[in-house]
């Protein structure tokens, strides 16, 4: 029996927000650009708002969606379709890991947890909830065959 992963819902909102902010970004430094390199406080956060944007599309190409099957995981890249087979017995190791979100007087949330799968060739593979709204079945699959 295969298990596909199942994105949340707010991913693709997010990712769609993110790209229009980048957009935006842009054609306001192109026009700034072409109409004269005038320097103002707006033009600098643009600025910054582009690079920051372009440093946090790199994580866009590597979203991926997953497959699980009886002898291991198919991985997905969304952006690329590029797809990878990684066998149950090229896990090393599932670590786990939490988030919290804090600020200067404490925990804002009890955070959520994530796992790391650590392959045989120096690899790993980060499987979040914050993408994967089947994450439970998804780790629970993979604990059970690894």
């Amino acid at each position: 029996m295969n298990i596909q992963s199942k994105f949340r819902k707010a991913l693709p909102i997010r990712i769609l927000i993110g790209f229009l902010f980048f957009l935006i970004a842009l054609f306001y430094v192109l026009y700034i650009f072409f109409m004269g390199l005038d320097l103002n406080p707006l033009f600098v956060m643009a600025c910054m708002l582009l690079l920051f944007l372009i440093y946090c599309s790199l994580d866009l190409v590597e979203i991926f969606k997953l497959t699980i099957t009886e002898v291991g995981i198919e991985k997905i890249t969304i952006i690329t379709g590029r797809k990878e087979f990684i066998p149950f017995e090229d896990i090393v190791t599932i670590k786990r890991g939490k988030i919290k979100i804090r600020n200067t007087r404490g925990d804002i949330s009890d955070g959520f947890h994530f796992s790391t799968l650590v392959l045989k060739n120096n690899k790993s593979i980060i499987i979040s909830p914050d993408h994967f709204s089947n994450y439970n079945i998804l780790m629970g699959n993979i604990r059970e065959k690894f």
